[in-house]
């Protein structure tokens, strides 16, 4: 009977939220580029789907990060086809890989020359053309490591003009999960010279999801269970994809149970952030990237850059994630 009650409860509430969105949303969408290592952990996922259905977001570019750029590109491409884009164009980044990758399962041999858009093999100049041409500014939604977007910044410095940046970046005060011991996060670790490069460039705005904020959201229990319940394609998606990882995931428990809990889905916060910030506490902060991956507070040296530090209402948040995967209640009736 409790049970029922919570669900009940977050079912109602969510439905407000759609609601509450839908009358929001009159403003003109804001373009979007999506600067991604999809397909390693299974967030970018997530993320990519959540952007496709905000209305404020108008996704415009997928360029990839990492290395592995043609499973990465198929990946982006399949989960693209399925949402009905072939306007989006797929940039490919740089780097070593074979492409393969940890949602093979789920791509089920599905080819890059299947999607019916363009797919460019040039992510960093990619960037540049996109920012450059566009009348409005661009919010860069950058989720894995910078190398790329670096790249396009030391190509035309000048586009950081007409685009705001929008990262999953760093541990400022507490580390994943909310531990007190800081470490090198792995989007920062891997190149650390292209995040300082990004935040010493002239962006109209530039922010930050930390660990501080991004380590907290995952979905667990009731919130888990109207994901899974969900006929929607893009929740169908997200717990397909999250099924295919699991198994390629070595440094998840054994244990592990997606039917009770996802995993940690950072990327999200940085999509969210792009165009709604009223559910996190935000700082602006002096901040230094060190050669060792280590993203400090320096008041003497550091670039200002806001900080999703804290949350508000991070049980708001998860609501407004669910709705989105979900089109609730209409996919989920009956749960």
């Amino acid at each position: 009977m409790v049970r029922l009650h919570r669900r009940n409860l977050l079912t109602a509430t969510l439905a407000m939220v759609i609601a509450r969105g839908a009358r929001a949303e009159t403003s003109k969408p804001t373009p979007v580029i999506f600067d991604s290592d999809i397909g390693g952990d299974v967030d970018d996922t997530w993320a990519l789907l959540q952007l496709l259905r905000r209305p404020q977001l108008d996704l415009k570019l997928v360029s990839t990060e990492a290395g592995n750029a043609l499973y990465r590109a198929r990946l982006t491409a399949k989960l693209l086809t399925l949402a009905g884009r072939s306007d989006v164009t797929i940039a490919m980044g740089q780097g070593p890989g074979d492409g393969n990758g940890p949602q093979d399962a789920w791509l089920a041999g599905y080819q890059t020359p299947a999607y019916a858009g363009p797919v460019r093999t040039d992510a960093a100049q990619a960037m540049v053309d996109t920012v450059m041409a566009s009348k409005d500014p661009v919010t860069i939604i950058a989720v894995g490591p910078v190398t790329e977007l670096a790249a396009a910044l030391k190509l035309k410095p000048e586009m950081a003009k007409n685009a705001r940046f929008v990262g999953m970046h760093g541990a400022v005060r507490v580390g994943y999960g909310g531990a007190a011991k800081v470490e090198p996060e792995y989007n920062v670790r891997v190149d650390p010279a292209a995040l300082q490069a990004v935040f010493d460039a002239d962006w109209i705005s530039c922010s930050i999801t930390p660990l501080d904020t991004c380590g907290l959201l995952y979905l667990e229990g009731e919130e888990m269970r109207l994901v899974r319940a969900s006929t929607d394609p893009f929740a169908r998606a997200v717990i397909a994809n999250s099924e295919a990882w699991l198994p390629n995931a070595p440094w998840m428990p054994k244990d592990f149970d997606l039917t009770q809990k996802s995993s940690t889905l950072f990327d999200s916060v940085a999509v969210v952030m792009a165009s709604d910030e009223s559910d996190l506490v935000m700082e602006t902060l002096k901040l230094r990237v060190m050669p060792d991956g280590m993203t400090v507070i320096d008041e003497a040296n550091g670039r200002p850059v806001r900080v999703a530090s804290a949350w508000k209402d991070l049980t708001g948040f998860k609501r407004k994630l669910i709705a989105d995967l979900t089109r609730y209640p209409e996919s989920t009736t009956g749960v």
